[in-house]
């Protein structure tokens, strides 16, 4: 149940990171200080789409929903 429950988490954390790299600019109109994490945010983000790298949540919320009972994302 535990492993679970951290697994949504996560998986709600990677959700929040994605929409943050593609939403975060506009932080920036309002609070233009974002920007010293949404330039490394947008550059990690980038390099996970475009060069094919897996990010490290999602192994970790696959493992996690396996301890859980559930099944993990395939390899």
């Amino acid at each position: 149940m535990w492993y679970v429950l951290l697994a949504d988490v996560v998986a709600v954390v990677h959700l929040l990171f994605v929409l943050f790299v593609i939403f975060g600019s506009l932080f920036l109109i309002r609070w233009p200080r974002m920007v010293w994490v949404h330039v490394p945010a947008l550059i990690w983000g980038l390099f996970v789409e475009f060069a094919g790298a897996i990010c490290p949540l999602t192994p970790l919320e696959s493992r996690l929903r396996v301890l859980g009972g559930e099944s993990g994302y395939p390899k």
